[in-house]
Protein backbone atom coordinates (compact mmCIF):
# COMPACT_ATOMS: atom_id res chain seq x y z
CA UNK A 1 0.00 0.00 0.00
CA UNK A 2 1.62 2.93 -1.28
CA UNK A 3 0.47 6.84 0.89
CA UNK A 4 1.32 9.76 -1.05
CA UNK A 5 0.08 13.41 0.78
CA UNK A 6 -0.04 16.46 -0.84
CA UNK A 7 -0.15 19.46 1.91
CA UNK A 8 -1.46 22.29 -0.05
CA UNK A 9 -3.53 21.80 -3.09
CA UNK A 10 -4.33 25.32 -5.11
CA UNK A 11 -3.39 25.45 -8.47
CA UNK A 12 0.24 23.75 -8.25
CA UNK A 13 -0.65 20.98 -5.31
CA UNK A 14 -3.53 20.21 -7.51
CA UNK A 15 -2.15 19.12 -10.03
CA UNK A 16 0.52 17.95 -8.63
CA UNK A 17 -1.63 15.07 -6.98
CA UNK A 18 -3.68 14.98 -10.41
CA UNK A 19 -0.81 13.76 -11.93
CA UNK A 20 0.65 11.53 -9.31
CA UNK A 21 -2.80 9.86 -9.74
CA UNK A 22 -2.80 10.14 -13.16
CA UNK A 23 0.44 7.91 -13.13
CA UNK A 24 -1.01 5.56 -10.86
CA UNK A 25 1.96 6.43 -8.09
CA UNK A 26 -0.15 5.85 -4.76
CA UNK A 27 -2.81 3.66 -3.84
CA UNK A 28 -4.18 7.03 -1.10
CA UNK A 29 -3.40 10.16 -2.20
CA UNK A 30 -4.25 12.52 0.75
CA UNK A 31 -4.83 15.87 0.07
CA UNK A 32 -4.88 18.56 2.83
CA UNK A 33 -5.87 22.17 2.61
CA UNK A 34 -6.65 24.75 5.27
CA UNK A 35 -9.55 25.21 3.00
CA UNK A 36 -10.98 21.76 3.58
CA UNK A 37 -13.97 22.35 0.88
CA UNK A 38 -11.33 22.74 -1.60
CA UNK A 39 -9.18 19.67 -1.16
CA UNK A 40 -12.66 17.91 -0.75
CA UNK A 41 -13.03 19.67 -4.11
CA UNK A 42 -10.03 19.02 -5.74
CA UNK A 43 -9.91 14.73 -4.22
CA UNK A 44 -13.93 14.59 -6.01
CA UNK A 45 -12.85 15.73 -9.36
CA UNK A 46 -9.62 13.87 -9.49
CA UNK A 47 -11.50 10.68 -9.13
CA UNK A 48 -13.72 11.12 -11.12
CA UNK A 49 -11.04 12.18 -14.26
CA UNK A 50 -9.55 8.83 -13.79
CA UNK A 51 -12.27 6.70 -12.93
CA UNK A 52 -11.56 4.68 -16.16
CA UNK A 53 -7.72 4.39 -15.46
CA UNK A 54 -7.02 4.58 -11.72
CA UNK A 55 -7.90 3.08 -8.72
CA UNK A 56 -5.90 5.81 -6.74
CA UNK A 57 -7.86 6.55 -3.72
CA UNK A 58 -8.37 10.46 -3.47
CA UNK A 59 -9.52 11.96 -0.43
CA UNK A 60 -9.01 14.72 1.71
CA UNK A 61 -7.81 14.69 4.90
CA UNK A 62 -5.71 16.46 8.18
CA UNK A 63 -2.05 15.83 9.49
CA UNK A 64 -3.42 12.47 11.21
CA UNK A 65 -4.07 11.07 7.77
CA UNK A 66 -0.82 11.49 6.48
CA UNK A 67 0.93 8.66 8.62
CA UNK A 68 2.77 6.20 7.48
CA UNK A 69 3.30 8.18 4.04
CA UNK A 70 5.53 7.24 1.23
CA UNK A 71 6.13 11.33 0.31
CA UNK A 72 4.82 14.15 1.69
CA UNK A 73 4.77 17.08 -0.76
CA UNK A 74 4.42 20.19 0.75
CA UNK A 75 3.59 23.28 -1.69
CA UNK A 76 1.69 25.04 1.21
CA UNK A 77 2.64 28.93 1.62
CA UNK A 78 1.96 32.66 -0.75
CA UNK A 79 2.78 31.86 -4.61
CA UNK A 80 4.94 34.23 -5.91
CA UNK A 81 3.13 36.92 -7.70
CA UNK A 82 3.92 39.18 -11.11
CA UNK A 83 5.11 42.50 -9.41
CA UNK A 84 7.90 40.28 -6.96
CA UNK A 85 10.44 40.57 -8.87
CA UNK A 86 12.62 37.62 -6.60
CA UNK A 87 11.31 34.82 -4.73
CA UNK A 88 12.86 36.11 -1.75
CA UNK A 89 10.31 38.83 -0.86
CA UNK A 90 8.56 35.76 -0.09
CA UNK A 91 10.50 34.55 2.58
CA UNK A 92 8.91 35.88 5.92
CA UNK A 93 5.15 35.34 5.53
CA UNK A 94 6.38 31.64 3.93
CA UNK A 95 8.96 31.44 6.94
CA UNK A 96 5.86 31.17 9.41
CA UNK A 97 3.57 28.97 7.12
CA UNK A 98 6.48 26.25 6.92
CA UNK A 99 6.97 26.51 10.80
CA UNK A 100 3.57 25.19 11.36
CA UNK A 101 3.14 22.38 8.75
CA UNK A 102 6.65 21.56 9.70
CA UNK A 103 5.63 21.23 13.40
CA UNK A 104 2.68 18.70 12.57
CA UNK A 105 4.57 16.19 10.31
CA UNK A 106 7.48 16.03 12.86
CA UNK A 107 5.96 13.39 14.81
CA UNK A 108 4.39 11.18 11.81
CA UNK A 109 5.41 7.41 11.51
CA UNK A 110 7.01 6.27 8.83
CA UNK A 111 10.20 6.99 6.92
CA UNK A 112 8.45 9.45 4.34
CA UNK A 113 10.67 11.60 1.98
CA UNK A 114 8.76 15.08 2.42
CA UNK A 115 9.35 17.33 -0.89
CA UNK A 116 9.68 20.79 -0.55
CA UNK A 117 8.28 23.80 -3.41
CA UNK A 118 7.06 26.46 -1.17
CA UNK A 119 9.44 29.39 -2.69
CA UNK A 120 12.02 30.46 -1.97
CA UNK A 121 12.38 26.90 -2.13
CA UNK A 122 16.22 26.62 -1.01
CA UNK A 123 15.58 28.26 1.89
CA UNK A 124 11.97 26.80 2.53
CA UNK A 125 13.21 23.25 2.19
CA UNK A 126 16.28 23.82 4.75
CA UNK A 127 13.31 25.22 7.18
CA UNK A 128 11.49 22.20 7.17
CA UNK A 129 14.69 20.07 7.45
CA UNK A 130 15.63 22.16 10.68
CA UNK A 131 12.03 22.12 12.12
CA UNK A 132 11.50 18.48 11.44
CA UNK A 133 14.73 16.86 12.67
CA UNK A 134 14.45 14.27 9.84
CA UNK A 135 17.45 12.58 8.44
CA UNK A 136 18.82 15.53 5.59
CA UNK A 137 18.57 12.86 2.31
CA UNK A 138 14.66 12.28 3.42
CA UNK A 139 14.14 16.25 2.72
CA UNK A 140 14.26 17.40 -0.85
CA UNK A 141 12.74 20.51 -2.64
CA UNK A 142 11.63 20.71 -5.98
CA UNK A 143 13.17 23.18 -8.29
CA UNK A 144 16.19 21.67 -10.10
CA UNK A 145 14.18 19.90 -12.51
CA UNK A 146 12.35 22.12 -13.28
CA UNK A 147 15.61 25.12 -14.05
CA UNK A 148 16.71 22.19 -16.36
CA UNK A 149 13.73 21.38 -17.84
CA UNK A 150 13.85 25.41 -18.94
CA UNK A 151 17.20 25.38 -19.81
CA UNK A 152 16.83 22.31 -22.38
CA UNK A 153 14.12 24.56 -24.40
CA UNK A 154 15.90 27.20 -24.77
CA UNK A 155 18.89 25.35 -25.97
CA UNK A 156 16.78 23.27 -28.19
CA UNK A 157 15.13 26.76 -29.88
CA UNK A 158 19.02 27.97 -30.29
CA UNK A 159 19.99 24.94 -31.41
CA UNK A 160 16.96 24.18 -33.37
CA UNK A 161 16.91 20.62 -32.56
CA UNK A 162 13.96 18.68 -30.35
CA UNK A 163 14.27 19.13 -26.80
CA UNK A 164 14.70 15.52 -26.36
CA UNK A 165 17.90 15.64 -28.12
CA UNK A 166 19.46 18.15 -25.65
CA UNK A 167 20.77 17.10 -22.10
CA UNK A 168 21.36 19.89 -19.91
CA UNK A 169 21.13 20.22 -16.13
CA UNK A 170 21.11 23.75 -14.08
CA UNK A 171 22.47 23.30 -10.63
CA UNK A 172 22.66 25.90 -7.70
CA UNK A 173 20.57 28.29 -6.16
CA UNK A 174 16.73 28.45 -7.35
CA UNK A 175 17.40 31.96 -8.22
CA UNK A 176 19.37 34.69 -9.43
CA UNK A 177 22.82 32.82 -9.00
CA UNK A 178 20.89 29.08 -11.37
CA UNK A 179 24.21 27.51 -12.54
CA UNK A 180 23.62 26.37 -15.74
CA UNK A 181 25.82 23.56 -16.61
CA UNK A 182 27.24 24.57 -19.76
CA UNK A 183 30.22 22.66 -19.91
CA UNK A 184 27.76 19.26 -19.88
CA UNK A 185 25.64 20.27 -22.41
CA UNK A 186 25.34 17.24 -24.88
CA UNK A 187 23.35 18.32 -28.25
CA UNK A 188 22.78 15.14 -29.86
CA UNK A 189 25.21 13.47 -27.67
CA UNK A 190 27.81 15.34 -29.00
CA UNK A 191 29.02 18.30 -26.24
CA UNK A 192 29.34 22.04 -27.45
CA UNK A 193 31.36 24.82 -26.90
CA UNK A 194 29.49 28.41 -26.56
CA UNK A 195 31.22 31.78 -26.88
CA UNK A 196 31.06 33.61 -23.54
CA UNK A 197 28.43 36.57 -25.12
CA UNK A 198 26.04 33.39 -26.30
CA UNK A 199 26.18 31.82 -22.68
CA UNK A 200 25.36 35.18 -21.59
CA UNK A 201 22.16 35.20 -23.58
CA UNK A 202 21.09 32.07 -23.22
CA UNK A 203 21.52 32.74 -19.19
CA UNK A 204 18.83 36.02 -19.91
CA UNK A 205 16.51 34.10 -21.71
CA UNK A 206 16.58 31.57 -19.05
CA UNK A 207 16.26 33.87 -16.05
CA UNK A 208 13.28 35.20 -18.22
CA UNK A 209 11.14 32.12 -18.52
CA UNK A 210 9.21 32.00 -15.39
CA UNK A 211 8.69 35.46 -14.90
CA UNK A 212 6.84 35.19 -19.20
CA UNK A 213 5.32 32.73 -17.89
CA UNK A 214 3.75 34.17 -14.96
CA UNK A 215 3.13 37.77 -16.07
CA UNK A 216 0.91 35.46 -18.72
CA UNK A 217 -1.41 33.28 -16.56
CA UNK A 218 -0.53 34.32 -13.16
CA UNK A 219 1.78 31.33 -12.14
CA UNK A 220 4.26 28.65 -13.28
CA UNK A 221 1.59 25.31 -12.70
CA UNK A 222 2.19 22.63 -15.35
CA UNK A 223 6.27 22.71 -15.70
CA UNK A 224 6.64 22.63 -11.71
CA UNK A 225 3.85 19.82 -11.24
CA UNK A 226 5.39 17.38 -13.86
CA UNK A 227 8.67 17.97 -12.69
CA UNK A 228 7.72 17.23 -8.99
CA UNK A 229 5.70 14.14 -9.87
CA UNK A 230 9.17 12.94 -11.45
CA UNK A 231 10.49 13.32 -7.82
CA UNK A 232 7.87 11.28 -6.56
CA UNK A 233 8.02 8.58 -8.31
CA UNK A 234 11.40 7.92 -8.37
CA UNK A 235 10.83 7.82 -4.26
CA UNK A 236 8.03 5.39 -4.50
CA UNK A 237 9.72 3.44 -7.53
CA UNK A 238 13.09 3.10 -5.96
CA UNK A 239 14.47 3.99 -9.26
CA UNK A 240 18.03 5.63 -7.85
CA UNK A 241 17.50 7.88 -10.77
CA UNK A 242 19.74 11.24 -11.28
CA UNK A 243 17.53 14.07 -10.37
CA UNK A 244 18.34 17.81 -9.54
CA UNK A 245 16.99 18.91 -6.55
CA UNK A 246 17.22 20.84 -3.57
CA UNK A 247 19.57 18.96 -0.84
CA UNK A 248 20.79 19.44 2.36
CA UNK A 249 24.52 19.44 1.91
CA UNK A 250 27.27 18.44 4.39
CA UNK A 251 30.17 19.09 2.75
CA UNK A 252 29.49 18.35 -0.92
CA UNK A 253 31.25 20.80 -3.48
CA UNK A 254 32.69 21.90 -0.01
CA UNK A 255 29.33 23.39 1.36
CA UNK A 256 27.65 22.81 4.42
CA UNK A 257 24.73 24.14 6.20
CA UNK A 258 22.06 25.12 3.71
CA UNK A 259 19.87 23.61 0.81
CA UNK A 260 21.17 24.25 -2.40
CA UNK A 261 20.28 22.43 -5.90
CA UNK A 262 22.65 20.06 -6.67
CA UNK A 263 22.26 16.14 -8.80
CA UNK A 264 21.36 13.38 -6.42
CA UNK A 265 20.37 9.53 -7.15
CA UNK A 266 16.81 9.92 -6.09
CA UNK A 267 15.24 6.74 -4.31
CA UNK A 268 12.70 5.04 -1.51
CA UNK A 269 15.17 7.29 0.95
CA UNK A 270 15.06 10.87 -0.85
CA UNK A 271 18.34 11.96 -2.21
CA UNK A 272 19.81 9.17 -1.54
CA UNK A 273 23.61 10.05 -2.64
CA UNK A 274 24.93 13.67 -4.12
CA UNK A 275 26.77 13.66 -7.44
CA UNK A 276 29.74 15.79 -7.17
CA UNK A 277 30.39 16.78 -10.82
CA UNK A 278 33.53 18.42 -11.99
CA UNK A 279 32.84 22.37 -12.25
CA UNK A 280 34.71 24.38 -14.43
CA UNK A 281 36.75 27.55 -12.01
CA UNK A 282 33.69 30.27 -13.52
CA UNK A 283 30.84 27.40 -12.35
CA UNK A 284 32.23 26.69 -9.21
CA UNK A 285 31.92 30.48 -8.31
CA UNK A 286 28.44 30.54 -9.78
CA UNK A 287 27.73 27.85 -7.56
CA UNK A 288 29.64 29.62 -4.40
CA UNK A 289 27.91 32.84 -4.97
CA UNK A 290 24.60 31.19 -4.58
CA UNK A 291 25.65 29.13 -1.64
CA UNK A 292 26.85 32.64 0.15
CA UNK A 293 23.33 34.03 -0.68
CA UNK A 294 21.35 31.23 1.16
CA UNK A 295 23.87 30.80 3.92
CA UNK A 296 23.21 35.04 4.41
CA UNK A 297 19.34 34.43 4.13
CA UNK A 298 19.70 31.85 6.82
CA UNK A 299 21.71 33.50 9.04
CA UNK A 300 18.46 36.62 8.68
CA UNK A 301 16.06 34.50 10.14
CA UNK A 302 17.40 34.00 13.43
CA UNK A 303 16.27 31.47 15.74
CA UNK A 304 15.04 28.39 14.11
CA UNK A 305 13.22 25.92 16.85
CA UNK A 306 9.93 25.60 16.55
Amino acid sequence: MVKVAVVGVGNLGSCIAYEVARRGLADELVLVDIRKELAEGNAGDIEQALAFKSNTEVYAGDYVDLEDSKVIVVTAGKPRTPEMKSRMELLEANKRIIRDVASKIKGLTGDFVVITLTNPVDVMNYLVWRYTGLERERVIGSAGQLDSARFRKVLSRRFKVPVLEVDAYVIGEHGENMLPVFSRVRIKGESVTLKPEERSKILKELRETALSVISKKGATIYAPANNTADLVEAVVKDEKRLLVCSAILNGEYGLKGLSIGVPALIGRRGAEEIIEWTLTDEEAQTLKRGAERLRSTISSLGSLEL
